[in-house]
């Protein structure tokens, strides 16, 4: 007999009866190896719960089964649904939530893994009846467990030639154990992969660009902005960091890849891009492995012009409040004097018998403090503006007013003034005089840095990367020396022989009482563009 020494001593029943254990063992071996075989198919969670109930019933030749889970932070005592096998759907809908009391909990956990229970006891009427039906009488409930904790239950119908007695409960239960740990491994496994999938979505929704950098200098990983900015994944990844992000064959001295890579340690810089310009934040992290060995480099770099413009306008807004109290009261000191000043002059120009060169010297005196009072004059509108009147008015239509205004000043300048407005912006409460006021500045201006004549452009439109509507004013002048980019909005800051320095501060104190800002273009000797800036919160361009 196979597997059986035929030196031992047994009488027939014994021989027999061993026989029989020995035909059991080898099938139950044989259905934990089908059964473990379909459940290292796949590691999805899914996957795993159709196969372990499907292996379970096509082994043991059994015709229904549910297997139920508990659910994260769900209910005590409460399981659903998770997969089975032979119920119609109609049927399923009804069987879809299970819940048992902690006395039933406690049974299962600690003393009974596996339970036999006729299937009139059923909570299911639905159930019950199929049961019925397909003259089914026992059900058999298998804790799935691992050495931790119980993750749910599976329900099989007992029935046909197979039938299975309670004399393999622990066949059972070993059952209920290799099920539950391949349950286990594939939570495991859909919450790794539910995590990857996470990090790359937060990854790729990153708007600034991010690159991981091996120790070879070399790209590995991109996320979608760096595509965006620098070309496809395709062409970025494998290739020295380097050339993608400095043009260059190899890195300057002040990389901060470079040194994160030498020290292992975080580096922040900021400065200009060296492709894009602007200002930008550079960041560089060191990604170390257990051993604390540096193996990559997580680089990151953030577009901070505009903020950094902000900053600035902010800034400056607070150095010309304190500049304008200190100018107020400068101004009223000189105005009393030169009211006596010009009082006097005056006075003793009609009351004095002057000879022609005596009466040219007094008027010169009093054109010069005429001058004075108008500076003045200036310096207290700068100091204490007026409180805007704000209405609704049409950009478009105070550009074409200025337009108008401006026509004696472009005929005797041998300018061509150009409008190229854009309809359909939406309108602002500003007030008119004061937008008047900057647009009129920034023309004369224009029409000042041409002196031998030119072309004036002055265009409106809706830039929705920003959500703003720009009023440009363009030039092909003289254009602004790159030193005094900056310094022209600083008050008394003039390269004009007559000018006081002024004009551009009051412009930008007026937009940014409007919430809007002034914003500056330029090259020395081909033309200046200034962008008066009005953003708009959800307010969409009609059409």
């Amino acid at each position: 007999m196979n597997g059986i020494d035929p030196d031992l001593d047994l009488d027939c029943s014994d021989s027999s009866g061993l026989r029989q254990t020995l035909i059991r063992q080898h099938h139950e071996l044989r259905i934990l190896f089908d059964i473990s075989s379909a459940l290292h198919s796949s590691p999805r969670l899914e996957d795993v719960l159709r196969q372990a109930i499907q292996a379970f019933l096509q082994t043991l030749q059994l015709k229904m089964g549910a297997l139920y889970l508990f659910p994260d932070g769900g209910p005590v005592g409460e399981l659903l649904l998770a997969a089975h096998h032979g119920f119609s759907s109609a049927l399923i809908n009804s069987i879809q939530r299970l819940t048992l009391t902690e006395a039933q909990l406690d049974r299962i956990r600690n003393r009974e893994p596996v339970i036999w229970f006729a299937a009139d006891q059923i909570v299911f009427a639905d159930l019950r009846r199929r049961m019925a039906q397909e003259s089914i009488r026992e059900i058999i409930c298998i804790a799935l467990v691992t050495k931790e904790s119980l993750l749910g239950l599976l329900y099989v119908s007992n029935h046909g030639a197979l039938q299975i007695g309670r004399e393999r409960r622990d066949f059972l239960t070993t059952i209920g154990q290799q099920i539950g740990v391949a349950i286990e491994n594939a939570q495991l496994f859909d919450s790794v992969q539910r995590g990857k999938s996470e990090l790359e979505i937060s990854f790729d929704a990153i708007q600034h660009s991010i690159f991981i950098i091996d120790r070879r200098q070399r790209v590995v990983l991109v996320n979608q902005t760096s595509e965006q900015v620098y070309g496809k994944d395709a062409n970025l990844l494998g290739r020295p960091y380097s050339t993608i992000l400095y043009n260059q064959g190899e890195p300057p001295a002040n990389c901060p890849v470079l040194e994160c890579l030498r020290q292992a340690r975080p580096v922040q810089r900021e400065g200009a891009h060296p492709r894009w310009g602007g200002c930008f934040s550079f960041y560089a992290f060191p990604v170390v492995n257990l051993a604390g060995e540096l193996e990559r480099v997580v680089y990151y770099e953030k577009d901070v012009t505009e903020a950094r413009k902000m900053e600035e306008r902010l800034r400056r807004s607070e150095r010309l409040k304190a500049l304008g109290t200190l100018a107020a009261g400068i101004a009223h000191e000189i105005r009393n004097p030169l009211a006596t000043i010009n009082f006097n002059t005056q006075l003793l120009l009609r009351e004095l018998e002057l000879n022609e060169a005596q009466q040219q010297m007094f008027q010169d005196s009093i054109h010069e403090v005429k001058k004075i009072d108008q500076i003045v004059r200036q310096v207290l509108n700068f100091a204490r503006p007026k409180e805007p009147r704000f209405l609704p008015h049409d950009l478009n239509e105070i550009v074409r007013y200025c337009h108008s205004l401006s026509k004696v000043h472009t005929r005797k300048s041998k300018v061509a003034f150009i409008l190229e407005l854009t309809e359909g912006l939406p309108a602002f409460v500003v007030d008119h005089n004061q937008i008047s006021q900057v647009l009129m500045n920034l023309i004369i201006n224009a029409i000042e840095a041409m002196p031998d004549g030119g072309r004036l452009t002055v265009k409106t439109g809706w830039q929705p990367d920003r959500s703003a509507v720009v009023v440009s004013v363009t030039d092909t002048g003289e254009g602004v020396l790159p030193g005094d980019e900056e310094r022209i909005f600083d008050p008394f800051f003039t390269r004009k022989p007559e000018g006081t320095g002024l004009g551009l501060s009051i412009c930008r104190q007026i937009l940014e009482r409007h919430k809007a800002y002034l914003e500056l273009e330029s090259t020395a000797g081909t033309g200046s563009c200034f962008k008066i800036v009005f953003p708009v919160i959800d307010m969409p361009i009609r059409p």
